[in-house]
């Protein structure tokens, strides 16, 4: 498993992925531990009111043309569980310019 296994707009894509050999010769490949990053990092590209139970996927489908990248939504929220963006009827919620714009290309 590498980098190049995910696709560019992946969460996964800057995670390392680390290789781990026991005593009796196995070797179990594996991700290491995504960490997020400060919400402070995150630049609004434009804000949004959602309406209660509105789906993540669906609103960076509306937002990016990509439903798969419903976790920028979630990282620049700062919740832990992805439901909760759209848990409060009104909310504004931002939408992020992916990180590698928004800190010059630190993502």
């Amino acid at each position: 498993m590498s980098e190049d296994a995910f696709s560019p707009s992946s969460r996964y894509r800057s995670v390392p992925v680390v290789i781990w050999t026991g005593e009796d010769g196995t070797v179990e490949v594996y991700l290491g531990r995504r960490v997020l990053p400060a919400v402070e990092r995150h630049v609004a590209a434009e804000h949004r009111r959602v309406r209660r139970g509105e789906r993540p996927d669906t609103i960076a489908d509306d937002s990016y043309g990509d439903p798969a990248l419903w976790w920028r939504l979630v990282d620049a929220s700062g919740e832990a569980d992805p439901a909760q963006i759209s848990d409060v009827d009104g909310r504004l919620l931002v939408v992020p310019l992916p990180l590698e714009v928004s800190d010059r290309g630190d993502a």
